[in-house]
């Protein structure tokens, strides 16, 4: 049985790798839709104030600034993850059962500290439209703050810092393998070095990661991308091995 390619080890996986190969895609058109609202939409607010402002006016839009989707569109790329788990773990299962441990992971704390930001949020907009005094106020806008400040570690940090393990386990495996292209193997290795370096200067050195913010996301989309492609080949080609 040849290793590299598990369409040779029969076709059940082929339903898997289409979906994994879909996730990605989903993830890609809430980031577009929310990096659209950002162009299109009101200024993005400055001040809490204006953060329950906007929410209030608009629930969609607030939720959009918020990037509240982000639960979703982090959570569906563990089907991408499970795709290339099964995809690869022949190659090396003891990297790969390492690499889906940390994904999974790393989605589980991101997914639950970005709710409970999001659900914390509307609770204290909905708690400062009723407010009645400006003391209470103060300090709604004051717990909003926190909770919305970007120049920070949170625990959200920490389910980056696991899905960066889980992508440069995956990249490492990929270079020995042909399913996915070369091109995968070098993207996923720098996206995941610059989000180590992202999420550490969060911690050491704000300006510096909000210079890298950008960066390794746009890595971190094409990495997915890639492996959307390389998973919708795969699925091709165990769906011919069928027939």
């Amino acid at each position: 049985m040849d290793k590299s390619n598990p369409q040779t080890d029969g076709s059940i996986w082929n339903p898997l790798f289409k979906i994994g190969a879909i996730a990605p895609l989903v993830t890609l058109a809430v980031y577009l839709t929310q990096s659209l609202s950002y162009a299109f939409g009101p200024a993005i607010p400055a001040t809490q104030t204006e953060w329950f402002a906007v929410y209030q006016q608009n629930k969609l839009l607030g939720l959009l600034y918020l990037n509240a989707f982000d639960t979703f569109s982090i959570a569906i790329l563990g089907l991408m993850f499970l795709a290339v788990f099964v995809a690869l773990k022949d190659i090396h299962p003891t990297t790969m059962a390492l690499a889906a441990f940390f994904a999974f992971l790393g989605i589980s704390v991101f997914v639950t500290t970005r709710a409970f930001m999001v659900s914390a949020f509307v609770s204290l907009n909905a708690r400062y439209a009723a407010a009645t005094s400006d003391v209470l106020r103060g300090e709604l806008i004051a717990a909003g703050q926190a909770i919305l400040s970007p120049a920070r570690a949170t625990p959200e940090t920490i389910g980056f810092l696991f899905l960066a393990v889980a992508g440069l386990l995956i990249s490492l495996v990929m270079r020995r393998s042909q399913i996915f292209g070369g091109g995968v193997f070098y993207v996923g290795i720098l996206g995941c070095v610059l989000t180590f370096a992202d999420q550490i200067s969060l911690v050491l050195a704000p300006s510096l990661a909000r210079m890298l913010m950008p960066v390794n996301g746009f890595l971190w989309l094409v990495w997915w991308l890639l492996i959307s492609r390389g998973l919708f080949r795969l699925a091709k080609n165990s769906a011919h091995a069928r027939v």
